[in-house]
């Protein structure tokens, strides 16, 4: 008989997100959990000290993601200057379940407080970024600031409206939204990473 695997942290907190993304938070219940995972309550106590504490780690793990994608950015700015690039890479990878997260924790914000201003705090996280990537192009501190929030609301525009859009498509249209976006037209290392979002893709097509 094979080994049966103990529960982890993780296998908590990934079925409570898939929760909150089907139905909302307020679903996100123990005992449902317990249910889905064919356990008792009580395997739940081992991970969470309470309800409370499995949704505070719900909101964390989704800062830290966005935090590490902009840390990563930074990093790569320094080295490079700044570009659209790398922001690019990320938009296009994105993972869409961790769209649908974002569009559920901005959802869950509109009726708990302490959620929203985590959003608010990312979302100017992300703003402040983009701006100095058009501060880096000449623009003043106001025009800088409003072509950062264009940007930003077109990638959370296509998370609201889970436009039902393939990757080759997005791919396909990623330079003209580069151009809407910066004014100019991408240089040969936004075609590198076209050309690693392509590699990407047909190493995830080749996974059995």
């Amino acid at each position: 008989m094979p080994a049966i695997r103990r529960l982890m942290r993780e296998d908590w907190l990934a079925t409570a997100k898939k929760i909150l993304v089907q139905s909302g938070v307020d679903d996100i219940k123990i005992d449902r959990l317990a249910k889905r995972l064919k356990v008792t309550r009580g395997s739940f106590y081992w991970h969470f000290r309470s309800r409370s504490d499995l949704l505070s780690a719900i909101l964390k793990d989704w800062e830290v993601r966005n935090q590490v994608e902009i840390s990563q950015i930074q990093d790569r700015w320094a080295e490079t200057g700044p570009d659209l690039n790398e922001v690019s890479a990320i938009w296009l990878g994105e993972d869409p379940d961790f769209q649908a997260q974002d569009l559920a924790i901005r959802s869950w914000g509109r009726k708990a407080p302490p959620v929203a201003q985590a959003v608010h705090r990312i979302d100017e996280a992300w703003i402040d970024l983009f701006s100095q990537l058009y501060r880096q192009d000449g623009y003043d501190a106001d025009q800088s600031l409003v072509r950062a929030r264009i940007a930003y609301f077109h990638q959370v525009g296509y998370y609201a409206l889970a436009l039902r859009e393939d990757l080759d498509t997005r791919i396909r249209l990623a330079p003209i939204f580069y151009e809407a976006l910066t004014g100019k037209k991408p240089g040969k290392s936004f075609d590198d990473v076209i050309a690693r979002i392509r590699t990407q893709k047909r190493s995830r097509e080749a996974k059995p």
